[in-house]
């Protein structure tokens, strides 16, 4: 899927969701697994073909996720959530996101 496509875009902005996206839920303290490998095979099915722009949403939807996912650690903890199961899911979504958008 190409990674500006309003498939790709409009499940990333979903993600974001308070009530029902993975990083929305995580936000309040609730790890999903199964949602967390639904949003690792949206970032798993784009492509950017060599020398392509990266589309400004995709940036804006992605960067910050690794990020972000660290700082609900200890709330999603505290929820009940699998300490292990969330840094492997923090791990693996911030591998690709650094295979996507380079590295310096």
């Amino acid at each position: 899927m190409k990674h500006s496509s309003p498939e790709a875009l409009e499940a990333l902005d979903f993600a974001w969701d308070d009530e029902s996206g993975f990083l929305g839920l995580l936000r309040s303290g609730q790890f999903s697994s199964s949602l967390a490998e639904e949003y690792l095979g949206v970032l798993n099915s784009v492509e950017i073909p060599e020398g392509e722009e990266l589309h400004p949403d995709f940036v804006r939807l992605t960067w910050f996720t690794p990020l972000f996912m660290e700082w609900q650690i200890d709330r999603a903890v505290e929820r009940g959530a699998n300490k292990q199961e969330l840094v492997d899911a923090i791990d693996r979504i911030r591998e690709r996101i650094m295979e996507i958008l380079g590295t310096p």
